[in-house]
């Protein structure tokens, strides 16, 4: 399945393996992500997990953003999120936690977020919903979104088709 944005240019589809130095390089952009070696770890430990996508963000053909998804119980987690810095502040992370919520259908999405992030996810319409210090004296805050229904700014989700979170529904192009 692939979302395209007309307007903005944007294409939105499952990440090939082939795109994993792009998407490293892209990675070492997010706040917790300390290097291309851990940017590498991460998308190992993503495509190992049965029920986790990853998806990229295409503009002319180069990779600009990504997030992933994973199922975890109730609810699918946003595993990461993160645009590259030329892109930044022209809505492709609104869009993306949009596409993210439409691919959630009726499941709750969740993300676990750096402070630094925390303003971002609040300015789309997520709600605070769990405060965490990590081992390393960080903290990390856990915000969620119930979307059936729901409102945000630039429209409502229940007008969105459910898309599933699934891999086999979904192919690389």
């Amino acid at each position: 399945m692939v979302f395209v944005d007309p307007s903005a240019h944007l294409e939105v589809r499952l990440l090939s393996a082939s795109a994993d130095d792009a998407a490293a390089r892209l990675l070492v952009h997010h706040p917790g992500i300390a290097g291309i070696d851990a940017a590498r770890a991460f998308l190992e430990a993503i495509a190992a997990g049965p029920k986790a996508v990853l998806f990229g963000t295409y503009r002319g053909g180069d990779l600009i953003a990504i997030y992933a998804l994973t199922k975890d119980g109730m609810a699918n987690d946003l595993a990461t999120i993160v645009v590259d810095p030329a892109h930044r502040r022209l809505g492709i992370g609104r869009m993306l936690l949009q596409a993210a919520l439409r691919r959630s259908g009726k499941r709750p999405l969740v993300a676990q977020t750096p402070e630094v992030i925390l303003p971002f996810f609040k300015a789309c319409g997520f709600k605070m919903v769990g405060r965490r210090v990590q081992p390393s004296g960080e903290v990390q805050f856990r915000v969620g979104w119930h979307a059936p229904g729901a409102h945000f700014k630039g429209g409502t989700t229940s007008a969105l088709n459910h898309l599933p979170l699934n891999r086999t529904a979904d192919t690389d192009r």
